[in-house]
């Protein structure tokens, strides 16, 4: 699998922790047989806004947004899309009390959960999913 970074916002990323998250993340969790390319794309509130209202009928800003596309069957096809909100990020860093770097990859790691399956709708399944992202983001030097 390949990772792609669009940026729609200025931001300043962990780009070398993001992909080395993809990597521990793709090697661990995905199944071999599943191909092709997860594209981060960091927008602004406006634009999260807009697509949350598009795809889940939610008229406000969010801080992460996934959606799968495509079962390809080689790596130039486009597996999902996780779009992170830089604004919201940012608010959150500060609500959190962490560096805006963790922010990102831990929206980023919650993102691609949410590619592969995971949900938290359930209390039980977002105690699943946040030990899981937890241990992802350990794994990478949180």
């Amino acid at each position: 699998m390949k990772l792609r970074i669009f940026k729609e916002t200025p931001a300043r990323l962990p780009a070398a922790r993001i992909k080395r998250l993809f990597d521990e993340f793709t090697t661990r969790k995905a199944r071999r047989s599943v191909r092709g390319t997860v594209n981060l794309v960091i927008t602004d509130d406006k634009n999260i806004r807009r697509l949350n209202r598009k795809f889940r009928r939610k008229d406000k800003a969010t801080d992460v947004l996934s959606f799968n596309l495509d079962n390809p069957e080689d790596d130039d096809s486009v597996f999902g899309e996780i779009y992170i909100s830089a604004e919201t990020a940012r608010r959150q860093a500060t609500e959190y009390e962490t560096t805006l770097s963790e922010e990102y990859l831990r929206l980023f790691c919650h993102g691609l959960l949410h590619l592969f399956g995971f949900d938290h709708v359930k209390k039980t399944d977002e105690k699943i999913m946040k030990a899981i992202e937890n241990q992802y983001l350990e794994s990478v030097g949180r």
